[in-house]
């Protein structure tokens, strides 16, 4: 390579802005780069982008003159060690604590976010699973939702609206308790709990 007037060096990010970074090569007495491409799978239809952090080690090819090049990567070393010494686990750990990762000897995926999610699809959503456990205080659908299984609830039941109705149920209602209502209870042949023909 250097043959061709091209050099792989190692060196330190002293800049960065999303795509491209600057570049201290100590072994140069300092020396910095211009700024520098950051290699990316992807720039064009499909666009991949993560920003290099300020010292943080990297790779580059530079040419002869040490005037233009690229950056390949940043690389772990002894400082800056891998978040996982698992060679399973694919992670991505992030600064303020956030992570995905999954391990392929198990199968388990574990995601971790800080701050709020929002996942926006144009079509169908499909969640499939043995079982699924929704463990919050509190969740809100805003549209119709259908159970076509049993529905089981242990809190307690309350609702409102829903136009000359608030419910209706098709079927009949077996209750295992006493009945208690503020209104009038009406039968199909017209007797209410107050009075009967």
């Amino acid at each position: 390579m250097t043959a061709l007037g091209v050099s792989y060096k190692q060196g330190v990010v002293c800049a960065s802005k999303p795509g491209f970074a600057r570049v201290r090569f100590d072994d140069m007495e300092g020396l910095q780069s211009a700024w520098l491409p950051v290699v990316h799978p992807k720039t064009l239809q499909d666009q991949v982008l993560w920003t290099l952090d300020v010292g943080e080690h990297v790779a580059c090819l530079m040419d002869g003159h040490m005037e233009d090049g690229c950056i390949l990567g940043a690389l772990y070393s002894s400082a800056s060690p891998p978040p996982s010494d698992s060679p399973d686990k694919l992670r991505l750990q992030f600064k303020d604590g956030g992570h995905l990762e999954y391990d392929r000897s198990s199968g388990a995926m574990q995601v971790l976010c800080k701050g709020a999610v929002s996942v926006e699809a144009a079509g169908a959503v499909t969640v499939k699973a043995p079982s699924v456990l929704l463990d919050t205080p509190q969740a809100t659908c805003t549209g119709t939702l259908t159970v076509q299984g049993q529905l089981t609830y242990q809190g307690g039941m309350a609702g409102s609206g829903g136009g000359a109705s608030a419910a209706v149920i098709r079927g009949n209602v077996s209750v295992q308790g006493n009945v208690q209502a503020s209104g009038t209870v009406m039968d199909a042949g017209g007797n209410s709990n107050h009075h009967s023909h």
